[in-house]
């Protein structure tokens, strides 16, 4: 079965060429495949742990992720492993993006990756020669020393944050849609703006530019939007945001 690489990070432009190229320069076999980049929103922790944990579903056993995105003023650990569901690999720095993941899929194996020093672009420099020894078999022990478990940080996500907002400008957040009914009118607050708002199960059977609550694809979340509308740009909204709602 071929192996894929997954880079879920912020460098998104010419970055993300050099990624791959010292990737493609390091492995010798075409039974690896490096993925298209999964972008996140920049220096977005919360977004991130999103990504992740979307990807660690939708990719196949043994994939291995590399997570670049470290918005800290810290170096902070740089961790390499594997899960105990579907065996995979990753690797990132330790600021709370493995939160989710690690929640879910266990962890089998971890360490701190051997410190080469400091690099201005680490994920360049450390991450893919990192990556592309993995994807070749270097057993992890050889790559690091053991990283306790109990010094991973943990993010807390509050209840009502978006955590993701989409290009349609459709916005993913923390919350529950118990006891409500299609049709049902709301009173949305997000960022002290106040809106009203309907319950759907389809958001696309909604009129245009109606602002719609609705189940999501994606864990159940439930989601924000403006129908065939950029909701998420009219309210200048940003990952972090709260989203409150109620029932009127």
């Amino acid at each position: 079965m071929k192996k894929r690489i997954v880079f879920i990070t912020d460098c998104i432009d010419v970055a993300y060429n050099e990624l791959r190229g010292v990737i493609l320069d390091n492995i010798k076999s075409d039974e690896i495949i490096i993925e298209p980049v999964v972008p996140v929103a920049p220096f977005s922790i919360i977004n991130g742990n999103f990504v992740l944990r979307l990807m660690a579903d939708a990719y196949p056993e043994g994939t291995i992720f590399s997570v670049i995105l470290n918005p800290s003023k810290e170096r902070p650990a740089r961790l390499i492993g594997k899960t105990k569901k579907k065996g995979i690999y990753f690797m990132g720095a330790n600021t709370g993006v493995f939160t989710w993941f690690f929640r879910d899929f266990g962890i089998e194996e971890l360490y701190e990756l051997n410190d080469p020093g400091f690099f201005p672009f680490g994920g360049k420099y450390v991450h893919a020669p990192a990556v592309a020894q993995i994807v070749m078999g270097k057993p992890l022990k050889n790559m690091g020393h053991p990283f306790d478990i109990e010094k991973v940080v943990k993010i807390d996500t509050p209840g009502g944050a978006i955590i993701h907002i989409d290009n349609f400008g459709l916005m993913k957040f923390v919350g529950k849609l118990d006891g409500l009914n299609e049709g049902d009118k709301l009173e949305v607050i997000v960022n002290e703006r106040t809106l009203r708002a309907v319950y759907a199960k389809r958001m696309m059977s909604r009129e245009t530019g109606e602002w719609v609550i609705y189940p999501g694809s994606s864990f159940g979340l439930p989601e924000l939007g403006k129908v065939r509308e950029n909701g998420a740009k009219e309210l200048n909204a940003k990952i972090g945001d709260i989203i409150t709602f109620k029932k009127i």
